[in-house]
């Protein structure tokens, strides 16, 4: 996964937005829960009597997660999609990360006609790591942040004229929420035995090498991972210091645990 810096999605909003959402024929993103913070985002025809297949060009939508929360993609629609990670801080949110998830595929993939309204898989992410608290959801079109920073807003660029011409254009409408059924899903409501860990902190942060946790006792594994979900760290001796030095410069996600609670802290190593 790339991170995102907010220049970089501001010089993406002509990119997203060609053509105009039909009255009828359309798309909205729905969230799917596939259990063991496994989710699909798939698209969902509006009611159409349309027979003809959709031919989708290129797509993208925004998912929300609490702050410290990291995702890789497992599967895309065309097996290429990226996302992008922003730092919700940089947005005035400092609560939330999110990743601004996108694929323009090689050559153009049909869906099922609208007329069959069927739901079809589009991306599926998995978690890394295990939040308590906070929520995952796919960004609203209509929503304060998408309209301050539309290139975080919902499109799919697709063919749905049966006219013997291979003519896409956005079929999400951007002024609407772009979104049906299930869009959120809040970790509070698992029954999971682990909680979070308070008064825990890590300084110095930024670093340049290493750097010392306090206000926890009896850690027994910390863990860190880059803005991609990957483990490039993890230790479970000598706790309460961690040796970045070998890590090359970026944001990264420390993650303290606890036998009973844990708590994941951003940390910029210079």
């Amino acid at each position: 996964m790339n991170k995102m810096t907010l220049p970089t999605l501001l010089a993406l909003v002509l990119c997203f937005f060609f053509g105009q959402i039909q009255a009828q024929d359309g798309y909205t993103y729905t969230l799917v829960d596939n259990g063991s913070y496994n989710f699909t985002i798939s698209a969902v025809p509006n009611a159409s009597t349309s027979n003809f297949a959709t031919s989708v060009q290129s797509y993208g939508f925004t998912i929300l997660l609490p702050d410290g929360i990291t995702a890789s993609i497992t599967s895309s629609l065309g097996s290429s999609a990226v996302a992008s990670f922003f730092n919700g801080s940089d947005l005035g949110q400092p609560t939330i990360d999110g990743y601004l998830i996108t694929e323009t595929l090689g050559s153009p993939m049909s869906l099922p006609a609208p007329s069959n309204g069927t739901t079809s898989p589009i991306v599926t992410i998995q978690l890394v790591g295990s939040p308590t608290s906070g929520v995952l959801s796919i960004l609203a079109n209509d929503s304060a942040l998408a309209n301050v920073v539309t290139p975080l807003k919902s499109f799919m660029q697709a063919d749905m004229i049966d006219d013997a011409m291979a003519s896409f254009t956005n079929v999400v409408n951007p002024d609407d929420s772009g979104l049906s059924g299930i869009s959120t899903f809040n970790f509070s409501t698992l029954s999971i035995a682990t909680e979070e860990l308070t008064g825990v902190s890590v300084y110095p942060n930024p670093t340049t090498d290493k750097i010392h946790i306090t206000g926890v006792a009896d850690i027994t594994t910390v863990e860190v991972t880059n803005i991609n979900g990957q483990l490039v760290l993890k230790s479970t001796s000598n706790l309460e210091t961690l040796d970045m030095s070998s890590l090359q410069t970026g944001l990264y996600f420390v993650k303290v645990l606890t036998k009973d609670a844990q708590k994941t802290i951003k940390v910029v190593k210079k």
